[in-house]
């Protein structure tokens, strides 16, 4: 029966989640990592995902005898013999009215992969056996089209649901549409929602959030790091750069909001010291930090280069001097945690975190020893001076953060909320 509790061994857990190894977006390693950390475990999982594209060599695929993965494709298949352009021009005929492309835009809701995805998956889950081959389903976005598919699955098959929101789909600052777009974004996840047996929320904000908007139960369970992903890279290696500080930023930048302005600020305060610092960034978005470095006159201290798969960028963590990660100057910003910050911290580099100096991260980031929480430029330029003469005086390498204070926040811990949660909602 659904929603079923007790003490449970093993289970068969359909896992329902488009980002998943290996074509997951940088920022979605936790898919991956809660896989794995399940099969490790003795239950059976069954990812069902997607196949993006510009995803494809970020993450490595995982291998484990306990861990299976569907990996479906996100459009509409062509039809033999069709051809979409001719000598270069489209074939569809005069641009789309506003009223044929209003369609278009909610039919995308809440994102690309529920016109051809959802129905895939669904199908999919009911051929590999339905609520006879799994004891639970777990979805886990955004993409927030994963709920929609495990509802629809859920209902097919009476099966307990986990929701999983690592962003929220209601009510979230990061999402700007038209207002009668957004009406019905946020319309259409209070309606899935309510089908959800419990969630998971990454923040106590979020937490707090969706607590209040479903009235069901909800669980914390932050990101966190995994120990075996640094295997191998626990000795300190030779510095990225022996003469000048290396700050690297191995995440997304959000134009207009997770912005290095203040770190672009404070070099430029430098003096002639801003020769001893080298920023690298392995993302730009629409060219936003070409503008930025431009803007304040920093291009011989800042580079931006290609994304790297992770198993590079967690080699490069380790031998740079300081992480960078940008938040939001913003309030809203306070309930959001950047996964990337718990990576840092299993990197155990100092940390420089751009925006308020209040908020979830901020506070995990100073109370933790971590490093500097800030936005203001002064402040950095000062910090930067002092890893500056750290790094001259460790003999061109800044010591690593204690291990101790690193170990709280594992991926272990984080998913201990999640193991319990599982085992009450499993069915019989």
């Amino acid at each position: 029966m659904r929603g079923t509790y007790g003490a449970m061994g093993p289970q068969r857990i359909l896992f329902i989640t488009p980002n998943f190894p290996p074509f997951a977006q940088a920022g979605a390693a936790r898919t991956g990592a809660l896989a794995l950390h399940w099969a490790r475990q003795g239950h059976k999982v069954t990812a069902i995902g997607a196949r993006i594209g510009t995803a494809s060599g970020i993450h490595s695929e995982l291998e484990h005898s306990n861990l299976a993965s569907v990996m479906l494709p996100i459009d509409k298949p062509e039809p033999q013999g069709s051809q979409s352009h001719v000598e270069g021009k489209s074939t569809t005929g005069s641009k789309p009215g506003k009223l044929k492309r209003w369609l278009w835009l909610a039919r995308q809701m809440p994102d690309r992969f529920r016109a051809h995805w959802v129905p895939r998956a669904v199908q999919e889950a009911i051929e590999l056996g339905g609520g006879d081959a799994f004891d639970l389903i777990y979805s886990s976005g955004p993409p927030h089209s994963a709920h929609i598919a495990a509802r629809q699955i859920a209902a097919a098959t009476d099966l307990p649901w986990i929701c999983e929101q690592r962003d929220l789909w209601v009510d979230n600052p990061y999402i700007e549409r038209h207002p009668f777009l957004t009406r019905y974004y946020e319309w259409q996840g209070r309606r899935v929602q309510r089908n959800a047996d419990a969630f998971v929320a990454v923040t106590t904000g979020a937490r707090d959030t969706l607590a209040q908007q479903t009235g069901k139960e909800v669980v914390l369970a932050r990101n966190g790091w995994v120990e075996s992903d640094f295997a191998g890279l626990e000795a300190a290696p030779t510095p990225l750069d022996p003469d000048r500080l290396t700050i690297v930023h191995a995440g997304l930048i959000y134009a207009e909001r997770r912005d290095p302005k203040a770190l672009f600020e404070a070099i430029a305060m430098l003096g002639e010291d801003r020769h001893k610092v080298r920023a690298i960034f392995y993302h730009d978005e629409y060219g936003f930090l070409d503008q930025r470095i431009r803007e304040h006159g920093v291009a011989d201290s800042v580079e931006v280069l290609d994304f790297l798969p992770r198993s590079e960028i967690l080699a490069v963590e380790r031998a740079a001097d300081v992480l960078l990660m940008c938040r939001w100057p913003h309030p809203a910003e306070d309930d959001v945690i950047p996964g990337k910050l718990f990576e840092y911290i299993g990197a155990r580099r100092p940390i420089l975190a751009t925006g308020l100096e209040s908020g979830e991260a901020a506070k995990i980031v100073g109370e933790g020893g971590f490093g500097l929480a800030t936005q203001d430029a002064g402040k950095i330029a000062d910090q930067l001076r002092n890893w500056i003469a750290s790094k001259k005086a460790g003999g061109g390498r800044i010591p690593d953060l204690p291990k101790d204070a690193a170990l709280k926040f594992t991926r272990n811990e984080a998913f201990a909320a999640i193991d319990e949660l599982v085992g009450r909602f499993a069915s019989a």
